[in-house]
């Protein structure tokens, strides 16, 4: 009888998680008069959703979150991940002291995925953003990327924790040579997530960035960025839709990429009024 009853039981919970996800990605209502919020998922030729994200606004503060997850129970890592995130971002003022905050909420979801999932089946990769007043600060741990649109160009904020990046800060230090940093260029893989028995730092942001009138504040996984060229992405969004028809053409664009292997794909924006 145990032997129907568990699958049944991981079945039901898997369904659930399904239906949350569903429900999740739905198009966001505006959270304020200053700013316009707009999201988009896809899953690209994955059979199984591992992106997921989160919006949540709390004393006049935004939170957005977006996990990026790996492994045989990555979609349970990053909703572990953004769920943390939003718990702790309730209970704190987590403007006062936004670095604390996220070195907070990292270790906490780092150590929700480890005692929750059992053998390391699940990482995450995860970007957070807290913006008030049109200035935000922003972390990142993994390969998410965080970036401002302004006057046409996108530019990145995030380095992202990948081993090109590491190398070259690593060669900036003296740590590694020329030729080891060169052999390393090429390789744009993650070597940080939470999950991760060697998970350790975060990449967070130390002074606010001000953002103008009209800019749009762009959050994207690894499912953007790896199958468009950041002049796709630009191309679209300084069409001047809104900030949901903007993250659902540049899902299309993904959607409608030749690529034949294409990651999960989430998106997003962020516009100043």
């Amino acid at each position: 009888m145990a032997d129907i009853l568990i699958p049944a039981f991981l079945f039901l919970c898997m369904a659930a998680l399904h239906f949350l996800r569903k429900k999740e990605i739905s198009t966001p209502k505006n959270f304020s008069a200053e700013y316009e919020i707009g999201a988009a998922s896809t899953f690209g030729t994955r059979e199984i959703q591992q992106d997921y994200f989160g919006i949540k606004k709390n004393n006049g503060v935004l939170l957005m979150t977006l996990a990026d997850g790996i492994g045989a129970d990555g979609e349970f890592a990053a909703k572990l991940a953004v769920d943390t995130f939003r718990d702790l971002f309730e209970k704190e003022n987590a403007i006062i002291k936004p670095q604390y905050f996220f070195k907070r909420a990292a270790n906490a979801a780092h150590k929700k995925i480890t005692n929750t999932l059992e053998e390391r089946q699940g990482e995450s990769s995860i970007a957070a953003v807290i913006l008030k007043d049109a200035q935000f600060f922003y972390t990142v741990v993994g390969n998410c990327r965080v970036a401002v649109f302004r006057g046409g160009d996108l530019v990145p904020v995030s380095e992202g924790q990948t081993i090109d990046i590491l190398a070259r800060h690593s060669y900036s230090e003296g740590k590694i040579s020329r030729q080891e940093t060169l052999e390393l260029l090429n390789k744009h893989r993650s070597y940080n997530f939470l999950g991760q028995d060697s998970f350790s730092e975060i990449e967070f942001l130390s002074k606010p960035i001000a953002l103008q009138k009209k800019d749009m504040l762009v959050i994207m996984s690894e499912g953007i960025f790896n199958t468009l060229r950041w002049v796709e992405i630009e191309s679209v969004l300084e069409r001047n839709f809104s900030a949901q028809n903007t993250a659902d053409e540049i899902i299309k664009l993904v959607n409608n990429s030749p690529i034949v292997s294409k990651d999960n794909a989430t998106i997003l924006i962020c516009r100043c009024q």
